[in-house]
């Protein structure tokens, strides 16, 4: 990232910009008056709460929906709001942060301010919000996020029988909500850009399932208290497994059923004249989207290293896959070799005959520079990594799609 005195570059998704079916690349992303024009205000108007429910929270959902409310609190979206990372981007350029939140805080009731967009982008008119709820602001993407209808609570299946009001929506079980914050390509001015390309990603690859098929997997069980087991769906939404914060074991262990969408494989090969030939493999096999996705800044770092006796580092060499951007004064995106829905890349090390071979694939959040930036550098957990190891005359090691290995810190 290029950063310059004085100038600040914001890149926090916002709800409602163009869907996939809409043109334009993230390279030079659409303008701000091309823009739908729905991310411009919250999900919901100010709400009260359903008849029959305890009230907004997810805390009131949870007495009944335990599992699912255990599920929801160890994903992403319960920590929209308190990620560290988003609250440094936030208050770089307050000034536009009233967009940014349509997508992190989703209630009208989350947001102390109710804005009404004018012709200034960074001069909505702004009034004190009576309804505001501190406590649930907190809870960043919050079950009525998505379940929240005027005539009541959104179901995914027509015959559900509650104490509270229900309004059948096919829609939770497909993309359509998914989109609405995952898919936001807009240029608001030359530097201050959003630039979250997932929902036409997901699209153009056409992988022939929805987002929830992948990241709600499927899951019979009692959806209430009291109620009886039928299908429905996880409410963790893992992603790439790099949690918001210094995630405890109780919310890890939601993730260790889940299937990352990438697949390594490691090969030895023997070559003439003393030496060998190292290929890792790496496949974009479940992922109906670019990997990494969405967040710009992340990144994939390759790493081929052959060891000696005694793990004696003999040679190395490591490759980025991710996208480049120069952020000032036009922010515009100068590379991307990201891997593609179903796409194979081949990584080769001319190595020492006999030595051993360990690959790394290290999924980064942050780079070393962005978090010194962002005062960051003792944020944990800001990496996912993948450590495959192959001895000579041994069958090639491969990472499985199981829940493949654990969030590590660093930075």
């Amino acid at each position: 990232m290029s950063l310059e005195p004085g100038r600040l570059v914001l890149l926090i998704a916002l709800a409602g910009c163009p869907k996939p079916d809409t043109p334009g690349p993230a390279d030079t992303p659409a303008p701000h008056a091309d823009a739908a024009p729905t991310w411009t205000a919250p999900r919901t108007p100010v709400i009260t709460p359903v008849t029959g429910t305890g009230g907004l929270s997810a805390q009131a959902c949870g007495a009944c929906h335990v599992e699912i409310a255990a599920e929801w609190a160890a994903s992403t979206h319960a920590h929209a709001w308190v990620d560290r990372q988003f609250q440094a981007e936030l208050h770089k350029d307050p000034e536009v942060g009233w967009l940014c939140i349509n997508c992190h805080t989703p209630l009208a009731n989350q947001q102390a301010e109710l804005t009404t967009p004018t012709d200034e982008l960074r001069a909505p008119e702004r009034v004190a919000n009576p309804a505001f709820d501190e406590a649930l602001q907190q809870e960043g993407i919050t079950c009525l996020a998505c379940h929240w209808r005027p005539e009541g609570i959104a179901a995914p299946h027509a015959d559900t029988n509650a104490p509270h009001p229900t309004v059948y929506e096919p829609e939770l079980t497909t993309e359509v909500l998914c989109v609405s914050c995952h898919q936001a390509v807009a240029r608001l001015e030359d530097a201050l850009v959003c630039t979250f390309d997932t929902g036409r990603e997901w699209a153009t690859a056409d992988p022939g399932r929805t987002c929830p098929e992948c990241h709600m997997p499927r899951v019979t069980r009692p959806v209430a208290v009291g109620a009886p087991p039928r299908e429905g769906r996880r409410h963790t939404w893992p992603g790439s497994l790099i949690p918001k914060d210094d995630a405890p074991e109780a919310e890890l262990a939601f993730m260790v059923d889940w299937e990352p969408g990438l697949d390594a494989r490691l090969e030895l090969a023997e070559e003439l004249e003393g030496t060998a030939r190292a290929t890792a493999t790496l496949t974009n096999v479940r992922a109906g989207h670019h990997l990494p996705t969405g967040d710009p800044e992340r990144f994939l770092r390759v790493t081929l290293r052959a060891l000696g006796a005694d793990d004696t580092e003999l040679a190395e060499e490591s490759w980025r896959i991710g996208q480049t951007w120069t952020w000032y004064p036009v922010a515009e995106r100068t590379g991307d070799n990201r891997l593609q829905a179903g796409e194979s890349r081949d990584f080769e090390l001319v190595v020492p005959a006999g030595a051993t071979v360990e690959l790394t694939v290290d999924h980064v959040r942050l780079s070393e520079e962005n978090a010194a930036f962002h005062g960051l550098e003792d944020m944990p957990n800001q990496r996912r990594v993948v450590t495959l190891r192959q001895a000579p005359d041994t069958p090639p090691s491969s990472e499985l799609p199981t829940g493949g290995a654990s969030p590590t810190p660093g930075g």
